[in-house]
C-alpha cells in the first residue's frame, strides 16, 4: 500500500517522499520535511482508500439534473418520436423533485417518497416513471460512472392491472368509421382505416413516409417499431386503395398523414379529431389503441393462427399475442369436437 522513502539534498536537508499505490488506482504521491508528517498522511490516505473516498474521479460530482440533462443527450434521441413526448412528463417530474440533489447524496428514502407523491396517477404511469429514473441512474452507474450505485433499482413499483382488450363490435366499428368520414379533418377517415387494417400503433403511422412504401408490390415497411424491430405489411384491400391516394404527388421523404413536423410529432390534432369521432358515435372506453386491440381480435376469431398474428403485431414474443386467445374458442370447440368424435370410435 504505502512506502516512505528517505531523500537527502547536497546540503544535508531531508525530506520524505510518501507513495501510495493500490490495484485499479491511480498512484498518490506527496513529499514532507518529516517523517512524522510522512507517517500521517500515508495513514490518512490508506484510510480514506479502503473507505473508497479517495480519488476525485470516484466522488460523486453531479447532480440529477446533470444526469438528466446527459440523459436526454445522449439517450433520448434513440427514442421513438411517440416515446420521447411521453417520457418528457418523468424526466420534468424527477427534475423538480430532486434534481438539485448530488446523485450520491439521493437516497432510496427519496425515490420512494417520490413513487408515493405520484398516488394520484395510474399505475401504468407510476411504473414509467420509476423506469426512467431508474434508467438514468443504471446509466451513471455502469457508463458514466458518476455514482457508485443504482438506490432507485431496489424501490419497488405498483402492480399493473390486466392490459385491457377493448375491441369495436362489426356495429361499433360502422358507427365510428361514419363519424370519422364526417370529421372536418379530411385525413381522420384514412388514418382510422389503416389502423385498423394492418394493427399499427399511432406513432407507427403518422412517421409514414412515402419513401417506406412500395406500390409496385404493395408493401409498407416500417424501420423501426415500438418494439425497436423493422415491419413489412403487404397493403390489401381499401388499405391499398388509401396509401395509394395518400402518396400522389409526395416526395419520399414526405409524410403520407400531413401536418407532421419531423422530430415533434403532428398527432394533436388527429387525437382531437379522433376523440370527437369517438364521442360522436357514442362509444365508451375507446382509445386509438382499441384499433390496434380491434384488428388482432378480428384475426384471431377469423381463425388465423396465433403465429401469423403475432407478426403482424410485431410482438416479439406468442406470449404477447396469447391474450387474444380466448376469442377463437369457436376454433377450440371444433378440434375438440373433432377429437370426441374419434375417441368414441
Amino acid at each position: 500500500m504505502a512506502s516512505i522513502n528517505v531523500h537527502t539534498s547536497q546540503d544535508g536537508v531531508k525530506t520524505y517522499h510518501v507513495r501510495v499505490r493500490r490495484k485499479g488506482e491511480p498512484t498518490q504521491c506527496a513529499v514532507f520535511p518529516t517523517l512524522a508528517q510522512a507517517r500521517k498522511f500515508a495513514t490518512m490516505v490508506e484510510g480514506r482508500i479502503i473507505e473508497g473516498k479517495h480519488f476525485p474521479h470516484k466522488k460523486t460530482q453531479y447532480t440529477l439534473n446533470e444526469l438528466l440533462d446527459k440523459y436526454c443527450q445522449d439517450v433520448m434521441p434513440h427514442k421513438t418520436a411517440e416515446t420521447q413526448r411521453s417520457h418528457r412528463a418523468a424526466i420534468a417530474y424527477w427534475r423538480e423533485r430532486l434534481g438539485h440533489k448530488m446523485l450520491g447524496n439521493i437516497t432510496r428514502d427519496d425515490v420512494i417518497k417520490g413513487r408515493d407523491a405520484l398516488n394520484d396517477r395510474a399505475p401504468a404511469t407510476v411504473v414509467k416513471y420509476m423506469t426512467i429514473l431508474t434508467h438514468a441512474l443504471n446509466i451513471a452507474v455502469k457508463e458514466y460512472e458518476w455514482v457508485e450505485k443504482n438506490v432507485a433499482s431496489t424501490v419497488s413499483r405498483p402492480p399493473l392491472p390486466p392490459g385491457r382488450n377493448r375491441f369495436l363490435t362489426d356495429e361499433e366499428r360502422s358507427r365510428l368509421l361514419e363519424e370519422c368520414r364526417k370529421s372536418k379533418n379530411r385525413f381522420l377517415y384514412s388514418l382510422v382505416v389503416l389502423a385498423l387494417s394492418s394493427s399499427l400503433r399511432r406513432s407507427s403511422l403518422l412517421n409514414i413516409q412515402k419513401q417506406n412504401i412500395e406500390l409496385n408490390k404493395r408493401l409498407l415497411f416500417i424501420p423501426m417499431t415500438k418494439n425497436k424491430t423493422p415491419l413489412a405489411l403487404p397493403l390489401v384491400g381499401e388499405a391499398y386503395d388509401i396509401i395509394q391516394d395518400l402518396c400522389a404527388g409526395k416526395t419520399d421523404e414526405e409524410y403520407i398523414f400531413p401536418g407532421h413536423e419531423k422530430g415533434n410529432g403532428g398527432w394533436n390534432h388527429y387525437a382531437a379529431a379522433f376523440e370527437y369521432a369517438v364521442s360522436r358515435a357514442n362509444l365508451s372506453d375507446v382509445t386509438f389503441h382499441t384499433l390496434r386491440h380491434s384488428c388482432a381480435s378480428y384475426l384471431v376469431q377469423a381463425g388465423i393462427p396465433l403465429y401469423v398474428i403475432s407478426q403482424i403485431l410485431g410482438h416479439k414474443t406468442l406470449a404477447m399475442t396469447a391474450r387474444y386467445s380466448h376469442l377463437a374458442v369457436d376454433n377450440l370447440r371444433d378440434a375438440l369436437t373433432a377429437l370426441s368424435q374419434r375417441l368414441s370410435q
